[in-house]
């Protein structure tokens, strides 16, 4: 039995009385024919999806029409078990805009202002001269470092062990430096939302698990969804998450779970079914009339530019038309979810494999509900010219990005922190291209880089350069930061610079050389410092959610 694509649409008749839009009214003899249509799209869309391999299930609701729900793949590849539309998976970065909703129902419920410094209910943090409010915390403009990266820069990455709310609160009180001033930047980090999770704790009295529970996720009926705090807790129908692995014979997969008991910026456990309840509920008001809009809410920083992150959500424009929407993904777990108001359509997608992208799948379950009439790129191939200008390696000194642009097939591909390199389209005017809906623009010595949300990187072109041994061999020693409460040993191995934690030696990174004192090393950009007579000082570690951590050096070679 074909058991790839399970279909429940119209009555419902799987999700019980307990899924609010079972009892929506019958549709018209019409929009049954395009209901009908609907599933055949779909299965178009997760082809490569099959009984070998894990896979999504996905939910579309458009007006008052029942939903369509898809299922493909295997939640459980060692016991053959089937992904349903009942599966549970975890939502990762989805998961913020309950927090969000729960720091809102809190302000209502008058226990807590947006405006407060998060001080007031977590004074372990410190004083950085200027205020970070409650916020601040839920639009990421609070400037904090986010503690996985920081984590990841001490050798211990988030699933290499296990990491809690008590731990977090810690690593985030130590930090003596933000990557921004408060309010002056938009900086993407997990922090500001564990910080949250404390927060509606302290103030409420109950766990964020317990609050969401009680004020979301009972009244409206989401049966199939609560926190991963536990990650031991047995979870019935929970699907296994997978990393692609090389395998003997080609693609195999391995298990990818998010072994931690931190939740709040991630850590959703939800059915598709009962994320299509929670946008409903928004779009009805059913948690108040004006809860969505304060949740859509984008703020205003303090040069004036106006940022697409709002409160758990964000506010985008996709082929011309406006979507409120984020995407998630935590170890082996991807998720989507996804309101475009003018369509009323809603799009809900959870994966369990590390491969799948779920913005690029939610766009084109959106586009086969609810065709947005975009004609594909007639582009054609780049001009000769840039398959000689461009190629090269290009770097944010901001954010510690490196991209390397390469000349491949009569085309160019980008490659940065991802394993797959992305195909660059021409995008009409010259220097001008696409990738994933990423623009590309090219210009003097570098590049703009500028994602769908509107926020642009700035990246300079460099020349690399090859280190001499004798230059390795002078920054070989042991560095430390007690922002990062860790210790790194450097050394020089096969004509390469290796950098290892030294509580973990089975992590070291071999360093890719950039430029003159400028490394890459497993993501990061990795600067030497040194002294007004040359001695090198330390290392500046930067990523795209950790900017200008430094390690001082403590040991000689």
């Amino acid at each position: 039995m074909r058991w790839s694509g399970i279909l429940v649409a119209a009555a419902v008749a799987s999700a019980g009385p307990t899924h609010a839009h079972a009892q929506s009214p019958a549709p018209s003899r019409a929009l049954q024919v395009e209901a009908q249509a609907l599933p055949a799209a779909l299965d178009a869309v997760f082809a490569a999806y099959t009984p070998a391999t894990p896979g999504c299930a996905v939910g579309v609701r458009q007006g008052d029409r029942p939903p369509v729900f898809r299922a493909y793949g295997s939640a459980d590849l060692e016991h053959r078990v089937p992904i349903t539309p009942e599966t549970v998976f975890e939502a990762g970065s989805v998961s913020k805009q309950f927090t969000a909703a729960a720091i809102l129902l809190l302000a209502d419920e008058g226990k807590l202002s947006l405006a407060d410094d998060i001080r007031k209910h977590l004074p372990e943090m410190p004083d950085y001269g200027r205020p970070i409010t409650v916020d601040m915390l839920l639009s990421h403009t609070s400037g904090l470092r986010d503690w996985g990266e920081l984590m990841a820069l001490a050798g211990w990455p988030r699933t290499s062990r296990v990491y809690t709310h008590a731990e977090v609160l810690p690593i985030a009180a130590r930090q003596r430096a933000l990557n921004d001033t408060p309010g002056e930047a938009y900086s993407y980090t997990n922090t500001g939302y564990n910080l949250a999770a404390l927060i509606v704790q302290r103030v409420s009295g109950y766990s964020l698990a317990d609050y969401t529970k009680l004020k979301i996720f009972e009244p409206l009926g989401m049966t199939r969804t609560s926190w991963r705090d536990n990650f031991r807790r047995i979870v019935p129908g929970r699907a296994v998450a997978y990393r692609a692995v090389p395998g003997g014979s080609g693609a195999a997969f391995g298990q990818d779970m998010p072994f931690e008991n931190t939740y709040g910026h991630g850590g959703l456990l939800t059915t598709v079914g009962d994320l299509l309840i929670w946008n409903e509920a928004l779009a009805t008001g059913r948690l108040g009339p004006t809860l969505y809009a304060r949740m859509q809410q984008s703020p205003t920083l303090t040069g004036g530019r106006t940022i697409a992150y709002a409160r758990g959500l964000m506010n985008l424009s996709v082929d011309g038309r406006a979507e409120v929407s984020h995407g998630g993904a935590t170890a082996g777990y991807r998720a989507w979810l996804a309101r475009l108001p003018a369509e009323r359509l809603s799009v809900a997608l959870l994966c369990n494999r590390a491969d799948a992208n779920p913005v690029i799948l939610g766009h084109r379950v959106a586009e086969a509900a609810a065709p947005s009439g975009r004609r594909p790129d007639a582009a054609g191939p780049p001009p000769a010219a840039d398959l000689q200008r461009l190629p090269g390696v290009y770097v944010d000194e901001r954010s510690g990005g490196v991209l390397v642009i390469a000349a491949r097939g009569g085309g160019l591909e980008a490659a940065g922190g991802r394993p797959v390199a992305r195909a660059l389209r021409p995008a009409g005017a010259v220097g001008r291209y696409v990738a994933e809906d990423v623009l590309y623009r090219f210009g003097g010595e570098g590049l703009v880089l500028r994602t769908p949300d509107g926020e642009t990187a700035d990246y300079r072109r460099i020349e690399p350069v090859r280190p001499a041994p004798a230059d390795l061999q002078a920054i070989a020693g042991a560095y430390a930061s007690s922002e990062a409460g860790a210790v790194l040993n450097v050394g020089v191995s096969g004509g390469r610079l290796v950098v290892a934690p030294a509580d973990r030696p089975a992590g070291a990174e071999a360093a890719l050389p950039l430029h003159r004192d400028a490394f890459r090393v497993d993501g990061a950009l990795v600067r030497v410092l040194r002294a007004a007579d040359g001695r090198v000082t330390g290392l500046r570690f930067t990523t795209a959610r950790v900017h200008a951590l430094d390690f001082r050096r403590i040991e000689a070679p």
